[in-house]
């Protein structure tokens, strides 16, 4: 006769704490945990971490595999990386410099194609 397993409680894991997420605290979350990956290939991220990070149920969030890993941020961090790493880049590193060095490298492609079509 077989011996049956001791069934688990399912937890829905969808428990928010009470503690509003503050960007200039930091409050204290570890840094790994082993979780259950579920039905559905969902998959829950423990009510400190997402504090931690910012997260709240409903927000959109990216997902990308690196290697053998899958990293997973809000949209909102996805821009701060994207402004960080495209920052240095920009002449001043303001957008409104951006924009103003835009506008004067379209005028001096519209002078050209002036030119262009004049020579024809």
């Amino acid at each position: 006769m077989r011996q049956k397993k001791p069934r688990r409680s399912k937890k829905t894991g969808f428990s928010e704490g009470s503690a509003p997420y503050a960007a200039d605290s930091k409050p204290s979350a570890p840094t790994h945990v082993a979780v259950e990956l579920a039905a559905g290939g969902r998959l829950v991220i423990p009510a400190p971490m997402r504090t931690a990070l910012g997260m709240k149920i409903g927000d959109r969030l990216t997902v990308r595999l690196e290697g053998h890993e899958l990293r997973i941020h809000t949209y909102e961090e996805g821009l701060r990386q994207a402004n960080e790493l495209v920052g240095k880049y920009l002449p001043g590193n303001s957008v409104d410099e951006f924009l103003r060095w835009k506008r004067e490298e379209a005028a001096r492609e519209g002078k050209k194609l002036e030119r262009w079509s004049r020579d024809e």
